[in-house]
């Protein structure tokens, strides 16, 4: 299996942040270490569509140590002073922590329910967590930090580097999950964040960038939105709503052992997708709706912010079980050309 990269740096960075005692309390709180075990792909993680069994890299304590070590090295590159350097990494190490458990794909069934998502939960734990919001009122412009993971904060202070639509959270993330997908990424995160950040404007690095972009379309359509993917997370919320099992905030603090736990037969059916995938297009009504995503370039765009673009779209996923035949339907009420496709099963 191919491995990331950027992850050859992880133990240079690591050991410069535990040695500063500011960072290292961050490191050690619970609710960063909480991470290792909530996977980065959310129920996707435990389908047909990942590579082997392990998710040794792919899980929200690993991404955030790397999208960490994208944001130390352009600080570092761009030469800021160790202040603003320490916001900046503890950010990106703090921008997950509101993940609950299978990350994404249980997001929107929680935020129907409980009206909080994972930057709420986020938020409150770095106000509510005794240890992690004793070092960061300490130390740290809680405001900022929060600014800075949503994306409000100024250029001045490095705040391009997570509002970009090329972002180091971006970054990681897409190539994390290409390596995830038994892909071998041709570019390394490195590469791509000094193009992105540094020398934006050289016609070889928009060349890298177009690239990325691109990469990340590919990963959205072939794994993200797959039927498979699509089913994964659809099923997901399908289990908590239909089967009435309410989740808590607690709950959502929880790590994903505790919910393998707590709710065996999710992970089993999420395990067995590519053979059930009938069946549970069956208890769904076999019809889905989705959004899907289209990733492209404006060439003539030399600014970043123009240049990367993506256009949403509402789709319905609908499985035809006389016939095995998938259909996708684009488009919808923003005027987007309906169009429809078959992928033959």
């Amino acid at each position: 299996m191919p491995k990331l990269y950027l992850d050859r740096y992880m133990k240079k960075w690591m050991g410069e942040w535990c040695a500063d005692p500011i960072l290292m309390g961050i490191l050690r709180s619970r609710p960063l270490q909480r991470l290792r075990d909530i996977s980065f792909l959310g129920a996707i993680d435990y389908t047909a569509l990942v590579a082997g069994e392990s998710n040794e890299q792919s899980n929200r304590w690993e991404h955030s140590l790397g999208v960490a070590t994208i944001t130390d090295f352009v600080a570092r590159e761009r030469q800021y002073d160790n202040e603003k350097r320490r916001h900046l990494v503890a950010a990106a190490l703090l921008h997950d922590i509101g993940h609950a458990p299978l990350s994404h794909s249980v997001e929107p069934y929680f935020k129907r329910r409980l009206g909080v998502g994972h930057h709420d939960l986020g938020e409150y734990l770095m106000e509510h967590d005794k240890v992690l919001s004793g070092v960061l009122n300490r130390h740290f412009d809680l405001s900022l930090i929060k600014a800075l993971i949503a994306g409000k904060a100024g250029q001045d202070w490095g705040g391009d580097l997570f509002s970009s639509p090329i972002n180091v959270d971006t970054i990681d993330g897409i190539l994390r999950s290409m390596v995830r997908f038994g892909e071998a990424p041709s570019l390394d995160p490195l590469t791509v964040a000094h193009a992105a950040f540094l020398e934006p404007d050289r016609a070889e690095n928009r060349t890298i960038l177009d690239q990325f972009w691109s990469a990340k379309g590919q990963v959205y359509t072939h794994y993200i939105t797959s039927t498979m993917g699509v089913l994964a997370d659809s099923y997901c919320q399908d289990y908590f709503e239909y089967n009435q099992r309410l989740l808590t905030t607690d709950h959502l603090m929880e790590t994903e052992q505790e919910w393998r736990h707590d709710f065996p037969d999710l992970f089993l059916t999420l395990g067995a997708l590519g053979e059930e995938s009938q069946s549970l297009a069956r208890e769904r009504g076999a019809s889905i709706d989705y959004v899907s995503r289209w990733y492209f370039v404006v060439p003539e765009e030399e600014e970043i912010s123009a240049r990367y673009q993506v256009e949403k779209t509402r789709k319905k996923l609908a499985l035809l079980l006389q016939d095995k035949v998938v259909v996708h339907q684009e488009g919808g009420s923003d005027g987007t050309h309906r169009t429809e496709s078959r992928l033959y099963h």
